[in-house]
């Protein structure tokens, strides 16, 4: 009784109704040693044994006790209590992880699968290496800047120079392509 009213206890569902966790969820789990050692704790009060993973994935569909430990350590420990309701952008899960995060958030695994962003980004470099010739220009374009060198010191006016000299060359080998 609660407050003079009888309260009746949550019937369990039925282990068929339970969604089947996939083995590579379970995997998952078994390599997150910070999940199990927390499951460990949760459950038994100490630490994981041999074994442990396969005994609560055996009980995990009848036992609603397990069921509620497994997915609130998952949650606390891999989401730090927040279930997402998608993938973060740029995140990278294992396939496990997405698992569990679409059956706590209780949406299906296809809105936790990494999206594709298109970029609409120019190429920052060339993909062709720049002909030897090209490369042998700026050597030699460097050779000369060092020259007017004094001590360490090169002076900005040589290196405008430098810079005018190939963004010049840079036009003109377009404009013959």
């Amino acid at each position: 009784m609660l407050d003079g009213v009888p309260v009746a206890a949550e019937p369990a569902p039925d282990p068929a109704a339970v969604r089947a966790v996939p083995r590579y969820a379970w995997d998952w789990l078994q390599r997150s040693r910070p999940i199990v050692e927390r499951l460990a704790d949760v459950l038994t009060g100490q630490p994981p044994r041999p074994g442990f993973v396969e005994a609560v994935r055996r009980s995990f569909a009848e036992d609603p006790l397990v069921r509620d430990a497994v997915h609130s350590v998952i949650a606390e420990v891999a989401f730090r209590g927040r279930v997402p309701a998608a993938r973060p952008a740029g995140v990278s899960w294992d396939r496990g992880l997405v698992w569990w995060a679409s059956a706590l958030a209780g949406r299906p695994p296809d809105d936790f699968v990494e999206r594709q962003v298109q970029v609409d980004q120019p190429a920052l470099f060339s993909d062709t290496a720049p002909a030897r010739s090209e490369r042998q220009a700026v050597i030699a374009a460097l050779v000369d800047l060092l020259a007017q060198r004094s001590g360490d010191q090169v002076p900005a006016s040589a290196i405008r120079q430098l810079i005018a000299h190939l963004e010049h060359e840079s036009q003109r080998d377009g404009d013959r392509r």
